[in-house]
């Protein structure tokens, strides 16, 4: 037999073996069922992706055709007969063959299990799960949607920008003087005790400032506390005459709250003393305050006036103090907690101030004063001076040059900040100095303090030297630190030793423990071991509580055990009566128990009242009465519905504005029983439109939203930058106007010459973008035959532009369209359509093959992608 005809066996042989696999092949596939799963990759998914199923062998067939479809990638070309696909993506050209894998033709589509997907295509792994039929797979190269949706993200970050620039704030007029809010207090602390106290409120704008004055009429008529802030006056620095706290060195004992005139950033700050961390600040209207370490709940007070203080052992290796402090009016605010110490690195060029200088409230003959000036001279220098005459409680004055360098050295996997501050009292010519040092180390944080005084200067703290060493390292839930620090008594010169170790854990949901254990020892002396073990929930709505202890001693321990409870002020439904439950037990040694149970009640409707009720552990009742009422001197007969004299209100109507002009015209109509949203509260305008919005805090922006829901459907709020920012003791007027939305419709056409084909191509990676005022309005992808719409525009003047992002030389009929909006009728919205523009491409010579090549193979047309959708 010759080699001719042995090779024509062979290839019949092969023939008829391949022959008879297809038609076993055809009958056994096609007893596979349809099945819907759900399919999903990167962003992209569908509910409802059919596929066939073999449920006996638990195998399903994907169509690479609807598979592609699926990814948007409408250039793919399958040959059925030789099991091969090619397929463009920008200007990138792939070709595969389907070698390994079970598959089949069917339905004009080509079948292929997972393997056959996995092995033969660059989608990487597929995770398919039975249970849930579902198949999610990330493809190994970039897909036409990832690119448009850049595109969109690109012109939203840049446009976002131009907005933050642009932020129109709708502001209350500057005023000399302002009628304001006038708040008459009266409390009986027991009714059975016929003392009372009378105290008066009032907060206005003055002088173009913010007025506050708070004073005692019952049972001493005194001058509790007045000042005249004028807010960032010169960058965020804010200017008080009156009382303010002072800042000052935590080695020097004095007294921080004076009456003056204060110049400088408004913060609150802290300081500490020995192992008492102190904190102070203000929060007028606060209801309660809550006191964080590392997110790990201390503690928490009802403050009864807007000065509050809390005193803490201090937890130098947990991390910062931060407050959550909850107001009547239902806002919180988080807030951070800076230390005196610590160390602030400016931006180069910018300048940091504070100017204080004033007498102490509670003695008129001391005068202190504070000029501390601050400048960054590179992003990573910053270098400060100041001047300090003070005095102590002990009548010490001081006279005192300070000198800071803030240094950070910007490695980016251990940065470090070192901070030196230095204190020469001129006039008894010493010398103190304070070195602090942090850097991080991966994971961890390190801290170095190396503190060095002078007699004079650290007689009142009783200090000559302080050093000490702490780490801490953060986990999920878990914050641990241990230290080392060691002080040189200035009286004494004996060096007292301590060690720390604190941890804090957050993995039980909504519990916190923590503890703190230290081992101190003066020389010659016995060691004393002190351990504060708690724990903090809040898990509940609305409560928390506090268990903690404190075991200290040396050979015998004394423990003193605390537990707070606190329910947060809950409405009863349907009412304006409120309520708060809070007890607090206590137990030590000595007292052996003490328990304090308050039970407050508010009737806040045209009148604040509150009536405390108290249980001590004695077994003693007592039951008190607060009234409040506050009053607009501008509109008397105005329920204000606030307790704090320094709040804002944002008032205005609700109209439909015909004009498109972001003005209210008496001739436009206003709109009843709308709903509008400002900071989770909601309010609804009257018959006449007109809507009020109490209790806001002062020198916040505020954004107005409709609720949709409560108006007609083809009615919207005009979409604007502005947003209203409030001002203490007066309201900001803001009418919020809305507009019939209407449909604006076209299509993209292709050029003589452009196949289907190349038209879906070219529309899968198109841009639709309505610019208005030159900004970006909407932006939307066209249909796959062309057409487009807009939904939901307002009247107006637009620019209609079409974005092509692939990377061959698409050219549009027109550059921009433009689109004018107006209506017939105020109210209702109309159909805009006609919006045409026609596509075309320069063809290359090589690329004019490779269409017509493509357009030779069994390709795809509008209909078969529609089918598999």
């Amino acid at each position: 037999m010759n080699k001719s005809k042995m090779a024509k066996i062979l290839i019949i042989a092969i023939f008829s073996i391949s022959f008879s696999e297809e038609i076993l092949s055809q009958e056994e596939y096609f007893q596979y069922e349809e099945a819907y799963i759900e399919i999903k990759s990167k962003s992209l998914k569908d509910d409802f992706f059919m596929v066939r199923y073999d449920f006996e062998n638990d195998e399903i067939f994907i169509p690479i055709k609807g598979l592609f479809y699926f990814l948007e990638i409408y250039s793919i070309n399958v040959d059925l007969n030789r099991k091969t696909l090619s397929y463009q993506i920008d200007d990138k050209k792939y070709k595969n063959d389907i070698k390994t894998g079970k598959s089949f033709v069917m339905d004009g589509d080509l079948y292929v299990n997972l393997q056959g997907v996995e092995e033969n295509l660059d989608f990487g792994e597929l995770n398919w799960s039975s249970q849930d039929l579902k198949l999610t797979f990330n493809p190994q190269f970039t897909l036409p949607f990832e690119i448009r949706e850049k595109g969109k993200v690109e012109r939203l970050r840049l446009n976002d920008k131009q907005e933050n620039r642009k932020v129109d704030l709708v502001k209350a007029e500057n005023k000399i003087l302002s009628p304001g809010l006038l708040k008459l207090g009266y409390a009986m602390n027991d009714l059975a005790d016929s003392e009372k106290q009378i105290n008066l409120e009032y907060g206005t704008q003055f002088l173009y400032g913010d007025l506050y004055v708070n004073y005692n009429l019952e049972p001493d008529s005194k001058l509790k506390n007045a000042n005249l802030t004028y807010n960032n006056v010169y960058q965020e620095n804010d200017l008080i005459i009156g009382d303010f706290y002072l800042r000052t060195p935590n080695f020097l004992n004095i007294n921080g709250s004076l009456r003056g005139m204060s110049f400088g950033e408004k913060n609150t700050y802290s300081s500490t003393s020995g192992n008492i961390t102190t904190i102070k600040g203000e929060a007028q209207g606060a209801d309660v305050i809550e006191l964080y370490q590392n997110d790990v709940l201390l503690d928490y007070q009802r403050p009864t006036e807007k000065n509050f203080t809390f005193e803490v052992r201090d937890r130098s290796y947990g991390g910062d103090y931060s407050l959550k402090i909850y107001y009547t009016n239902g806002q919180i605010e988080n807030r951070k907690v800076y230390t005196v110490g610590d160390a602030k690195i400016l931006n180069k060029n910018q300048w940091s101030y504070n100017i204080q200088s004033g007498q102490e409230k509670d003695d008129d003959e001391k005068f202190q004063g504070v000029a501390e000036l601050s400048f960054g001279a590179t992003k990573n220098l910053t270098l400060g001076v100041g001047l300090l005459e003070l005095e102590s409680e002990s009548k010490r004055k001081y006279k005192v040059l300070k000198n800071e360098i803030v240094y950070r050295v910007d490695f980016s996997s251990y940065p470090i900040m070192i901070n030196l501050q230095n204190f020469y009292e001129y006039e008894k010519a010493e010398n103190a100095y304070e070195i602090r040092l942090s850097q991080k180390i991966k994971n961890y944080n390190l801290t170095l303090n190396h503190f060095r005084y002078s007699d004079y200067l650290g007689y009142e703290e009783n200090k000559k030297e302080y050093n000490s060493i702490g780490i801490s390292r953060d986990f999920t839930n878990t914050r641990i630190g241990i230290g080392y620090q060691e002080e040189v008594k200035n009286k004494t010169l004996k060096k007292e030793t301590g060690y720390y170790i604190s941890l804090e854990n957050r993995g039980f949901r909504n519990f916190s423990f923590f503890l703190d254990a230290e081992m101190n020892y003066i020389e010659d002396d016995k060691k004393r071991y002190t351990f504060n073990p708690g724990v903090s929930y809040g898990g509940i709505s609305k409560f928390t509580t506090i268990l903690q202890a404190n075991i200290e001693g040396e050979s015998k321990f004394e423990t003193d055990y605390s537990l707070k409870l606190l329910g947060r002020r809950s409405r009863f439904r349907d009412t304006s009566i409120e309520y708060v439950l809070s007890s607090e037990f206590k137990y030590n040694e000595y007292d052996r128990e003490r328990l304090y149970l308050d039970f407050t009640v508010y009737l806040d409707d045209l009148i604040y009242l509150e009536l405390p009720m108290s249980r001590k552990g004695d077994g003693e009742y007592t039951a008190g009465l607060n009234i409040e009422k506050v009053f607009d001197m501008e509109d008397l007969k105005r329920d204000v519905q606030d307790r704090q004299v320094d709040n804002s209100w944002i008032f205005g109507k609700v109209y439909i504005d015909s004009n498109d002009n972001g003005i209210f015209d008496l001739e436009e109509t206003v709109l009843p029983d709308v709903v509008l949203i400002v900071d989770g509260k909601k309010v609804t305008s009257d018959k006449n439109g007109n809507y009020f919005v109490n209790g806001l805090l002062p020198l916040e922006s505020y954004k107005i939203q409709v609720d949709r829901k409560s108006i007609d459907p083809m009615l919207t709020q005009v979409i604007d930058k502005r947003e209203v920012q409030t001002k203490a003791s007066i309201g900001t007027k803001y009418d919020v106007g809305v507009q019939a939305v209407s449909m604006v419709t076209g299509n993209i056409l292709p050029a003589d010459g452009i196949s289907s084909q190349e038209l879906i191509r070219i529309l899968s990676m198109t841009n639709i973008a309505l610019e208005k005022d030159g900004e970006l309005y909407q932006e939307i992808d066209p249909e796959f035959d062309g057409m487009f719409f807009f939904e939901n525009v307002l009247p107006g003047e637009y620019k209609m532009k079409f974005i092509y992002l692939g990377s061959d030389n698409v050219t549009f009929s027109e550059d921009g369209l433009d689109v004018h909006i107006e209506l017939q009728e105020e109210d209702e919205g109309e159909y805009f359509e006609g919006f045409d523009v026609v596509v075309n491409r320069e063809v290359t010579t090589e690329q004019s093959e490779v269409e017509s090549e493509d357009e030779d193979e069994e390709g795809y047309n509008l209909e078969d992608i529609l089918n598999n959708f």
